[in-house]
């Protein structure tokens, strides 16, 4: 077994909004054997009522790494809103030389339907990301005006994490859940080396649950289609 003294190894954080690809990302990273990944510790502190330095002492002690250690990085995932002090925890990022993956969706239309179908698939089987195919959700009926407004939050959502993302002035590497779809082991291999990693073989114990064809998850998809015809959404309903 490989041990790595302080200066090898890298803390990271990857940030995130729901629906980026970051348990797909998180899980494989879990399978690399040179990498400790954690999922939402932030969020479940949050959930059972702790205080923001609470966070930050947990945050401070595991972003700082051993002076000897099995894993040569370290890290855990966390969306902004579950940081209870976002300044707090900026100045222990960059006091660890802590590195950060921000996590974005190019496509915010399929982003959307894929949070309204997590949240069909948490309410039957209490799971945000589908594990085994018996859980699959059948196709839904959208909502136009509740539709309307998630396409609102997700634009304010990303631009404020791409302003604290930027603010951190950390090495930063943007990972767009398409480009882990379409040229995984491109992005893998350029993430590895962000991460000063060997390059090995990964795997994900997730299933992507919500089709890349609309047609095929939305019954109303036309109607859907029609309602952001001649918007700038307008072209994320091809393929």
């Amino acid at each position: 077994m490989s041990y790595f003294i302080r200066p090898q190894i890298t803390p990271y954080i990857i940030l995130f909004i729901e629906r980026d690809g970051s348990t797909y990302l998180t899980s494989m990273l879990m399978s690399h054997p040179q990498v400790e990944a954690v999922y939402e510790h932030f969020a479940v502190m949050k959930q059972q009522g702790a205080k923001a330095e609470e966070q930050l002492r947990w945050a401070q002690t595991f972003l700082t790494a051993p002076l000897v250690g099995k894993k040569k990085a370290l890290g855990f995932k966390t969306k902004l809103v579950d940081v209870l002090d976002p300044e707090g925890f900026a100045a222990i990022v960059q006091k660890t030389d802590c590195r950060i993956i921000q996590m974005r969706r190019r496509n915010f239309i399929k982003a959307v339907v894929s949070r309204i179908n997590a949240r069909r698939l948490f309410e039957a089987s209490g799971k945000w990301n589908l594990y085994q195919e018996s859980d699959r959700m059948p196709p839904l009926q959208i909502d136009l005006a509740e539709f309307d407004q998630f396409i609102k939050e997700r634009e304010q959502a990303d631009q404020e994490l791409d302003d604290y993302a930027a603010s951190l002035k950390q090495p930063r590497m943007i990972i767009e859940y398409e480009d882990l779809l379409t040229a995984k082991d491109q992005t893998l291999s350029s993430l590895f080396a962000f991460l000063k990693i060997k390059d090995l073989p990964v795997q994900s114990k997730t299933l992507k649950h919500t089709s890349d064809d609309l047609r095929e998850v939305v019954l109303n998809f036309a109607e859907l289609r029609d309602h952001f015809s001649g918007t700038v959404y307008e072209t994320m309903f091809e393929g």
